[in-house]
């Protein structure tokens, strides 16, 4: 996904533009290998589809007619916390797409092939990126295809949009230059995804979402709309607690979720398919903007910079947002400027990932498993989200603007604006003062 919104914007400057895929991709409708991941639901958030609609203009339109489903998530997401009230059924204003991640990518490559200047090989497996022996600038990519043929295509810029980053790193460490600083969050999350059709969320929901009991217990649930009138539902857990991957199982998992939503929504509905387990062990984040010798000639995106906690549904649209930034900065350099593109490209990616990073990475902390380095101020940091979450539940304006700001579409700063951040630090007395009225309660028994 990254690979591809980052071809429209290269399209308009270089030449001419390939895309690397490892994969065969003879059959578009279907999960590839490539995407381990491409089994469970995936999110494109506000801010990644306004990213699309802005590099391919109607490209909601084009979701629509393959078959995604508009949703508008103020009033068709049912979002339940354990503890508090479901969040209020409100108009948002704007819609996102419910649909497979083969869906959205082939409607986004499809998009792509029409650009000229723009060619997919396919079956070919990046081996490693080349650089120039005498300035360090990276000049092309060694490919190994699926005959067993080896190929070198040269470049005069190589976008690491492979994921995992190893690429870029393994560069940097060949050619003898400094790694970047990488921050971790071991979360160890393990989760089961399947398509069922027939699921009927409670009151007309089109999609619903059950929070873990979180620090206590950590089960999710989750029913995304598909096309074809299927649904994609995720359970997730963490370390040991794995959902199964029988039918049974599964039932029994969803049974035992916070609320009883997820399971009475699909414990009469038709398996479509089998049920696909997926591990992740830990969200990264590299700080590839401030190593002082990053080469010239290389551009790392989406995954490869930062990979975050899937739950939360923000990789792709960073990816997208990223890939825009790309195209405002790309029409300011020309050839012999080009050189300057990667440094202020990873700049300037590094404001796009903090917002989602921290809405992510610092609730993971509520778990004393979590491993890394706890944010400073952590309690007082999860106290104000409970305080966020409470306020959202009692106040259909300020979901409106919390649903935003987690769609990337606002600034999370604006929660630090005094007037909204007195409301939560009230909430967050309430809550405080409720928890002590509880334990009284427990104490007396």
């Amino acid at each position: 996904m990254a690979g591809l919104s980052a071809a429209r914007p290269l399209s308009a400057h270089f030449h001419e533009v390939i895309i690397i895929d490892r994969d065969k991709l003879a059959d578009e409708t279907n999960w590839r290998p490539g995407v381990p991941q491409g089994r469970h639901p995936h999110g494109l958030l506000g801010g990644g589809l306004r990213g699309l609609e802005t590099l391919f203009p109607g490209f909601g339109n084009r979701l629509a007619s393959a078959g995604a489903v508009p949703l508008d998530p103020g009033f068709d997401l049912l979002m339940e916390v354990p503890g508090f009230t479901p969040y209020p059924r409100i108009n948002s204003g704007w819609q996102v797409y419910g649909m497979s991640r083969p869906l959205i990518e082939r409607t986004l490559r499809r998009e792509v092939a029409r650009i000229a200047n723009v060619r997919i090989y396919t079956g070919f497996k990046a081996d490693r990126i080349i650089s120039d022996p005498t300035t360090g600038a990276a000049t092309g990519v060694k490919c190994n295809t699926v005959g067993g043929m080896t190929e070198v295509l040269h470049a005069d810029l190589i976008v690491d949009a492979s994921g995992s980053g190893s690429l870029t790193t393994e560069l940097l460490k060949a050619t003898g230059r400094h790694l970047p600083q990488e921050t971790t969050v071991g979360i160890n999350i393990r989760y089961a995804s399947t398509l069922l059709g027939g699921c009927r969320i409670r009151d007309g929901y089109k999609s619903a979402m059950t929070f873990p009991d979180a620090p206590r217990r950590c089960r999710l649930g989750l029913i995304l709309p598909a096309e074809k009138g299927n649904y994609q539902v995720i359970l997730q857990g963490r370390v040991s607690d794995m959902p199964p991957v029988d039918h049974n199982g599964f039932l029994e998992y969803a049974q035992e979720l916070p609320t009883p939503t997820v399971y009475e929504a699909i414990k009469g509905a038709k398996w479509i398919t089998d049920i696909t387990p997926f591990s992740f062990p830990e969200s990264r984040r590299r700080d590839f903007g401030v190593v002082p010798d990053f080469p010239r000639g290389l551009l790392p995106i989406g995954d490869a910079i930062c990979r975050f906690n899937p739950i939360y549904g923000q990789g792709m649209s960073v990816a997208i947002k990223e890939a825009c930034l790309l195209s405002d900065l790309i029409r300011t350099v020309d050839r012999d400027s080009l050189g300057t593109l990667p440094v202020a490209f990873l700049s300037k990616a590094e404001a796009i990932v903090d917002d989602p990073w921290s809405m992510s990475a610092i609730p993971d902390f509520v778990y004393p498993d979590t491993a890394g380095e706890c944010p400073a101020d952590l309690e007082n940091k999860l106290n104000f989200q409970m305080g966020v979450t409470r306020l959202a539940t009692r106040d259909g304006e300020f979901y409106r603007l919390l649903l935003e700001i987690r769609h990337l579409l606002k600034p999370l700063n604006l929660l630090d604006n005094p007037s909204i951040a007195d409301r939560v630090k009230a909430e967050m007395a309430r809550v405080s003062e409720d928890q002590k009225l509880m334990d009284s309660a427990v104490g007396c028994r």
